[in-house]
This record gives C-alpha cells, sequence and structure tokens, in this order.
C-alpha cells in the first residue's frame, strides 16, 4: 500500500501578510530553534512515512529562517526517507528571503519544485498586500531557482487587489508567462475572518474589487494562460502539462497524508486529525507526550464520499462517481441523481463519464461543490 503523502509546517514569515489567515507568525522574537526542536520530536515520536510520494513544506515561508537551521531540518527530514527518484518535492519561499545560499540546501536536499509567493508585478499593490519584496525580487528569486538546478517553479499571484484595474492584471500576468514557470496559481483575494484586512473592511476601511471586475479577471486568466500553454487543472491553478502539483491533486482526490507541524492537519485511515496551532503549546505538547494533537474527526462513509465528490469538483478530471461510491460503498447515482440533473440543467456540470465543471460552472464552483455536501 501507497505511503501518505507528508505535509510539514514551517510557521514563520518575515511579517504576517494582512490578507493571511494561515497559521503563521513572524519571526522576529520566536523561538526557531525551539520550534524545529518539538518538529522534530513530533517527527520521532509519531514516525515520519517512509516512502511518501509528494512532499510539501508550507507555511509561513520555509525559507525565512538562517542556512544553518534550514539545512538542519531539511537535512533530518531527508534522512527519515527511503530513496525515490520520482518523488515530488515542494518548499515555500518568497522572494525577499529566498538566497542563492538557501537555494543550494533545496537542491542539496533534494527539493524539486519550488512556489515563490509573487502575488504581483506591481509595486504598489505589493504594498497593499503587504509583501516585504518588490517586483524586481521575482524576476531575481526566479533566477536563483533556476541557477540551483531546481526543474519546478511555481509562482503565486493574487488578483481582484483594492484598486486593482484589468490592464495591471494583465500585465502581470504576461510577466508571470514570461518568466516561463511550469506551474501558476492565481487566487482572487478573499477577505477572510481573523484577518486585518477583514477588520479594515468591517469598519469601512478598505472594499474589495467589484464582483463584475474579479469575474472578468477570473475568466481572463483563464484565456491568457490557456493561450500560453497552461492548463487550468484546478480553480485556481494551472500548468503546462504534466506538470500539475502533485500533492495538491492528492488533497483534492481526498487521498491520505501525514500533517507534521503547529496547526497541521492529517488525513490517515479515514481519520482527520489536527494538531494544536499555537506555538508554544504545540512545542510543549510534543515534548510531554509526543504529538500536539487536539482533534480529531471520522467521517462515516456517506459524508467521506460526499467530501470526495466535493473536493474532486475543484479539477478539471472531476470526479468518477462509481469509483467513488465503490470506494466508499455507496451508490452515488441514486442518491445524486436529482442534484446532478438540477445542476447539468442550469449548465453547472457536464455528466458524461465523469461528473466535470462546466464552464458556467468554474465560476461558482463552491455553490456546485456545497450541492453535494
Amino acid at each position: 500500500m501507497t505511503d501518505p503523502a507528508l505535509y510539514v509546517h514551517v510557521p514563520f514569515c518575515e511579517t504576517k501578510c494582512p490578507y493571511c489567515d494561515f497559521n503563521s507568525f513572524a519571526v522576529e522574537g520566536r523561538d526557531v530553534d525551539g520550534y524545529l526542536d518539538a518538529l522534530r520530536r513530533e517527527m520521532d515520536a509519531r514516525g515520519v512515512p517512509p516512502d511518501p510520494p509528494t512532499i510539501f513544506v508550507g507555511g509561513g515561508t520555509p525559507t525565512v529562517v538562517e542556512p544553518a537551521q534550514l539545512r538542519a531540518y531539511l537535512s533530518d527530514l531527508v534522512a527519515r526517507l527511503v530513496p525515490r527518484a520520482d518523488r515530488e518535492f515542494t518548499v515555500e519561499a518568497n522572494p525577499g528571503s529566498l538566497t542563492a545560499e538557501k537555494a543550494a540546501i533545496l537542491k542539496e536536499c533534494g527539493v524539486t519544485r519550488v512556489s515563490l509567493g509573487a502575488q504581483s508585478f506591481h509595486d504598489r499593490h505589493l504594498k497593499t498586500l503587504g509583501r516585504v519584496h518588490g517586483v524586481a525580487q521575482i524576476v531575481e528569486a526566479a533566477q536563483i531557482v533556476r541557477d540551483a538546478g531546481i526543474g519546478g517553479l511555481n509562482l503565486d499571484f493574487i488578483y481582484a487587489v483594492p484598486g486593482q484595474t484589468m490592464r495591471e492584471w494583465a500585465e502581470t500576468l504576461d510577466r508571470a508567462v514570461a518568466l516561463a514557470p511550469d506551474h501558476l496559481s492565481c487566487y482572487a483575494l478573499i477577505f477572510e475572518p481573523g484577518t486585518e484586512f477583514h477588520a479594515l473592511r468591517a469598519r469601512g476601511a478598505m472594499r474589495g474589487a467589484p464582483e463584475s471586475i474579479e469575474l472578468a479577471m477570473f475568466r481572463f486568466t483563464e484565456r491568457r494562460l490557456r493561450a500560453a500553454g497552461y492548463r487550468r487543472y484546478e480553480i485556481s491553478n494551472f500548468a503546462r502539462p504534466g506538470r500539475e502539483c502533485r500533492h495538491n491533486l492528492n488533497y483534492w482526490r481526498n487521498g491520505s497524508y501525514a500533517g507534521f507541524g503547529a496547526g497541521a492537519f492529517s488525513y490517515l485511515g479515514g481519520e482527520r486529525l489536527g494538531n494544536e496551532r499555537n506555538l508554544a503549546r504545540y512545542a510543549q505538547a510534543v515534548r510531554a507526550r509526543g504529538d500536539a494533537i487536539v482533534s480529531r474527526e471520522r467521517l462515516d462513509a456517506a459524508a467521506a464520499a460526499a467530501e470526495t465528490v466535493a473536493l474532486g469538483l475543484r479539477t478539471a478530471e472531476g470526479v468518477d462517481l462509481a469509483a467513488v461510491g465503490a470506494r466508499y460503498d455507496q451508490d452515488l447515482r441514486a442518491r445524486y441523481d436529482e442534484v446532478i440533473a438540477d445542476l447539468a440543467a442550469r449548465r453547472f456540470v457536464h455528466d458524461d463519464k465523469r461528473l466535470r465543471l462546466a464552464r458556467r460552472g468554474w465560476r461558482v464552483a463552491d455553490t456546485v461543490a456545497a450541492a453535494f455536501l
């Protein structure tokens, strides 16, 4: 049986971006060595799957730590694994903190993909988003990845930023394509509860982009990137053929994964496990009992099947209802016949050998998915 995918959370950033609701913290004044020691102890106690097909080290910004710390935690992680030539190994980075020295360490430790948080090719929008890098550093960081011999490069971008025009978004996409990454992630700005942006909007100090502008940018993104040879394989993700992020596809297929670090989740044996988010409590729990698990949820077969359908509909490949039904011993055709007929009549889905979002359905994907939950 295939080992689960592996996720490792390194929650430190140079600063906390005002739109971000991830479990991340400004690195200044933090006990990084103490956290990395707790992470090592958690992996010792729980056991890392020795042959994961994919690894994703996220955050936070895993490369914001000092080079010696970066080498120590990555080499410790790799030492726990059996060698595997086809393993996808992704590490997130920001243009402001990635150096040639750090990129060389990534390569040395077997990293095959770097995901750069570029966000915009306009300095004024980077400032709005609270980013600490400038446009020039995006280009420099992409070159650093290439010079290190790391073959996979993803660039993250955000659109529908307050004040952003369609022309500016088109310019950002053009400059992104000019860098020739094999993968692009393009997300509409969301005002997540608990973030600074959410608070600003709540008191009228910030307004989101009009829905019409956001929709136009969403549609334009697909057209522009398709023309450049990128295929949308998930709502916000585009790749050259064969360069899709296998780690994220495993999430959308509701596959198993083991997560380590503060706030990390695991999905193992049909059970979802959640770690303590607070850094001090995470470290304390790991040192006391070997893990920091604070939540457990086991879905019954019907709920797990529904979740698998909802996740799978985010992807261009869609869902094989017969295969999902067999996986959970559920008759999904009988269960969802009326739901599918209604969505098809509204031209939100195509229902042939696989159930897929229609072009009209991409922009209301969350609504479509909710119909199955």
